[in-house]
């Protein structure tokens, strides 16, 4: 995408207070009007003393602050570029139920399998325990070897085999992803990402003061040599990736890319966080696999099986290479009180019962025939390439583009159309995590309830695109 450069030199009249404080809320006022759109880069520091007539020092201190506050961000020898506002948090507040008429492909779910009666089942089978009273305690040491040799099981299909004492459940992957981050975070922290990263790590960085350094991406997901280049630029050690079904772009690394990136991590001295929540779409071992000791994976079943049950867990695996990767703010064995400590017993034992009993792995296999036959009626209804051999996830991502079936719109414009159309889409702005390099929209063809309502907002975007 070109670069937008702003001719921008605001009245500072209106705004009392330190010239470099004024500076700061007129941009924030111009990018919360439009004026400053996502992407844009701004003048250069000494041509915007210039401009307003102040000290070079002050534009400084202004842009320092306005970086605090997420505003903007500098790239070295690029310039300095207006961030997306924090549009992650809406995705979790769009209201559902106010509309009932509108369907909702914004959020990743998994399509609606389980029956009343499987979960009656399932309960009925904790609940005819002796020990019944347990789960009104703190998990016990027993739930939690029960745990991990849960989680082994769970991933011995991809031909990952974990040390036990390397697992830590936890209440989902999100809390899977702050406790991992939580380890070595301080303020300001560079933290490498895909350039269109996950809502979830965009909220994490910006509740523990981190400093997201965008990495760009192409169909295979980051680019080795952009890695670098952005590594030694920021100085980073610590790269946070989705190397299978990535959300928002669904780009999955093939063996030479995986190849690379772990050479780079190991050239780099990287920390490697990796996000495996989309993985068993597939039967591809994570990367951590192939790490040598330098990552932490995190995980769960909120994609792969059902949001409700906040089943995740995080998996370091570094091997006596700690002193060697970023400081960090605790022992790892530590881990427990921000992992373990905060997850529902009763939650736990659902899910060590699905696992143990196989009823998760029929579970999984109905979830990635379902996916990959909506997103096929996705790609059919609206003029897509077909998927292939491609590994099918629950989201889809749409590049914008004279190919593209909102062709002629920014992503921001075919979220807003969808919208007034009745059905919820995420545009690019919301996954981007510096300037914007690449536009688009995201939609998640297993959130409606059924295959029928997935044709019908596939027609109402056709129609409203169009």
């Amino acid at each position: 995408m070109k670069d937008k450069q702003a001719k921008w030199c605001p009245e500072l009249g209106d705004f009392a207070g330190p010239k470099y404080r004024a500076i700061v809320a007129a941009m924030q006022r111009d990018i919360q009007s439009g004026a400053l759109p996502p992407g844009t880069r701004l003048p250069t520091q000494r041509d915007l003393a210039w401009s307003l007539q102040v000290n070079l020092s002050t534009v400084t201190e202004a842009f320092r602050e306005a970086t605090r506050l997420r505003l903007i961000t500098g790239e070295v020898g690029r310039g300095t570029y207006v961030l997306p506002g924090n549009d992650a948090v809406q995705l979790y507040a769009i209201d559902k139920g106010g509309n009932h008429d509108t369907i909702d492909l914004s959020t990743i779910v998994p399509a609606r399998a389980f029956s009343s009666e499987d979960l009656r089942q399932s309960f009925a089978t904790l609940l005819a325990r002796d020990n019944l009273s347990d789960i009104m305690d703190y998990p016990t040491p027993d739930l939690m070897q029960r745990c991990r040799s849960a989680i082994g099981q769970f991933y011995q299909p991809r031909g990952f085999h974990p040390r036990q004492s390397d697992m830590f459940p936890c209440a989902g992957a999100q809390a899977a992803l702050f406790a991992a981050l939580q380890w070595i975070a301080k303020p300001d922290l560079p933290v490498l990402v895909e350039e269109l990263t996950f809502p979830g790590m965009k909220i994490a960085a910006r509740q523990m003061g981190l400093r997201l350094v965008p990495v760009a991406m192409d169909e295979k997901g980051i680019l080795p040599a952009d890695l670098d280049r952005a590594a030694r630029a920021s100085g980073a050690r610590t790269l946070v990736i989705s190397p299978i079904l990535q959300n928002p772009t669904g780009a999955t690394m093939d063996a030479d890319r995986r190849a690379a990136i772990v050479a780079l991590a190991e050239k780099l001295d990287l920390l490697v966080i990796e996000e495996d929540v989309y993985g068993g779409f597939t039967k591809e071992p994570p990367l951590s696999l192939q790490l040598a000791g330098r990552s932490i994976l995190v995980g769960g079943l909120s994609k792969l099986v059902a949001p409700g049950p906040r089943f995740g867990f995080v998996i370091p695996m570094l091997e006596g290479n700690e002193a060697r990767l970023p400081e960090q703010n605790f022992a790892i064995d530590e881990l427990v009180h921000v992992t373990s400590w905060m997850a529902a017993p009763i939650m736990l034992e659902l899910c060590c019962h699905w696992i143990e009993s196989g009823e998760i792995n029929r579970h999984m296999e109905w979830q990635r025939q379902e996916a990959r036959t909506r997103q096929s009626l996705v790609r059919r209804k609206l003029g897509l390439p077909p998927l292939g051999r491609k590994p099918a996830a629950p989201h889809l991502w749409i590049g914008a583009g004279q190919d593209s079936p909102f062709a002629g719109l920014s992503g921001d414009q075919a979220a807003a159309k969808a919208r007034a159309a009745g059905v919820e889409i995420v545009p690019a702005s919301t996954f981007c995590a510096g300037r914007m390099l690449s536009d688009g929209i995201r939609l998640c063809a297993t959130s409606p309830r059924d295959r029928a309502d997935v044709t019908e907002a596939c027609k109402r975007l056709r129609k409203a695109w169009s």
